[in-house]
């Protein structure tokens, strides 16, 4: 019984954040976490294979190798979707970086941290153009490992595309910049991702 608990745990409570966000239940998800890879989508969107591979899926990595790592999954994705690459922007990668390592230090998990900011004030607080839309992405676990590696980023962007609000922002047709931030402790293991996107949304 323990067993069948902690392999179903992961996609109910999937489905039951979906539900408090008001999204359907997308039972896509759940046949993917039982299927070898990402599984095939949804109904109107698609996700890619792995690009990961199991012989070296949990080799240490360092920040600079899962932040391209990221990019290169997200832009798998968008590709599939019939949308262009996104490129990374420095910016960006240390508004993420620096709101997953407060998350991690201040012991939160939101959008808007502590003292008020939101992702769109980080974004300028750093010199960021004002007339570009910020979205974000943000994602906490409790990790296998205590190091950073590709496994990790592969995981997580499974849960961002499976996820609706989270979806929307990697496909949003609008954004053309990204950055990612990611953080774990290393006693506890528990990991804080952040992904950050600009672009003009009024074209």
């Amino acid at each position: 019984m323990l067993a069948v608990a902690l392999v179903t745990a992961p996609p109910i409570l999937h489905f039951i954040n979906q539900a408090q966000r008001g999204h359907p239940l997308d039972i896509h998800y759940f046949l993917a976490e039982f299927s070898h890879g990402n599984g095939p989508g949804g109904s109107d969107w698609k996700i890619g294979s792995p690009l990961v591979h199991f012989w070296d899926s949990s080799n240490s990595r360092s920040l600079s190798e899962v932040r391209a790592f990221a990019l290169q999954l997200i832009n798998r994705d968008r590709t599939l979707n019939g949308l262009g690459a996104l490129v990374e922007d420095p910016l960006l990668s240390q508004a993420a970086q620096q709101h997953a390592e407060d998350m991690l230090k201040r012991h939160y998990f939101d959008h808007t941290n502590p003292d008020g900011h939101t992702p769109g004030d980080r974004y300028l607080a750093l010199g960021g153009n004002p007339y570009l839309a910020v979205g974000e992405n943000i994602l906490t676990a409790e990790g296998r490992l205590s190091y950073l590696n590709y496994q990790v980023a592969e995981t997580y962007q499974k849960d961002w595309m499976y996820s609706n609000g989270h979806r929307e922002n990697i496909l949003e047709q609008g954004f053309s910049r990204f950055g990612y931030g990611i953080v774990t402790d290393p006693v506890t293991a528990q990991t804080y991702a952040v992904q950050e996107f600009t672009g003009d949304l009024s074209r």
